[in-house]
């Protein structure tokens, strides 16, 4: 094959390098690359940029569940852990990993999940740039807690162990560990991986309770998940496979720097919350 087209992609690339922060003027010039890697490279590339453009255009809520688990499938080669090494291959990488995770978040499959849309974009890290911890407390997080069973189900176990005879209970001791909470579906679930919360809770004369409290988490991703393992609710299938596709390519990111951690304290504050 004639790979002549491809110098002036190879010249590209070495004067990219240079302007990237993460390489230093040494390393690029001590690269030393084949023009059938570029080659390479540049399909990857093109395969991408065909792949991404279809990902736009599909409706997450009609697309039959088969056909989204491949497509999603489909875009794996770009999470790829072999090509960190390469600081060519691992440029590139990066780029297709960060440009995937942005169209997730403006307009892919969690795009009726502002609270996971949220956290995802404030990690996504351009060459070395850090997050900022946030700390979240609205109307809309407010709504996710309220209608989740994990959390309501919590609540009714707490109050009939600490509060059933004192009406009142304060487990907000930020020494301690905290009450886990492990959200299984919803946008909770793609939010929030190993939360904590710590809570006091007054119980009001018509048996309603008035919350204050907080929930923890260091938003990363660090595990593989296998799909029996992330969510126990058989019946979500899509969200089996899209939650634990969505955490290991986030474990891959995160490895090449894309997805970068940071803390995250979700504030509540409810009046006459009533238990269900």
């Amino acid at each position: 094959m004639n790979y002549e087209f491809l110098d002036d992609i190879k010249e590209k690339i070495l004067k990219d390098i240079n302007s990237i922060s993460v390489f230093s003027k040494n390393i690029a010039q001590s690269i030393s690359f084949t023009l059938n890697d570029i080659y390479k490279l540049f399909n990857y590339s093109q395969k991408f940029d065909k792949l991404i453009k279809e990902f736009q255009n599909i409706n997450w809520e009609e697309v039959d569940e088969k056909v989204a688990e491949n497509f999603i499938k489909s875009m794996s080669f770009i999470f790829d852990v072999t090509k960190k090494s390469n600081p060519i291959s691992y440029a590139v990488f990066y780029s297709m990993q960060y440009t995937f995770w942005q169209v997730v978040v403006i307009g892919g499959i969690i795009k009726d999940k502002k609270l996971s849309a949220r956290l995802l974009s404030n990690s996504l890290s351009l060459f070395g740039k850090e997050p900022k911890d946030l700390t979240i407390q609205d109307s809309v997080t407010d709504e996710l807690l309220i209608e989740s069973s994990v959390f309501n189900n919590k609540i009714k176990e707490l109050t009939e162990k600490y509060g059933k005879e004192t009406g009142m209970f304060d487990l907000g001791d930020y020494e301690k560990d905290g009450i886990v909470l492990k959200f299984e579906g919803g946008d909770l679930l793609y939010s929030l991986h190993k939360a904590t919360m710590f809570i006091k809770a007054i119980k009001n004369e018509d048996n309603t309770w008035n919350l204050e409290g907080e929930i923890n988490d260091t938003y990363d991703f660090t595990e593989f998940k296998d799909l029996k393992e992330y969510v126990d609710n058989k019946e979500e299938i899509f969200t089996d496979i899209f939650s634990t596709l969505l955490n290991n390519f986030g474990v891959v990111s995160y490895e090449y720097g894309v997805i970068k951690k940071y803390d995250i304290k979700i504030k509540f504050n409810f009046s006459n919350y009533k238990i269900k």
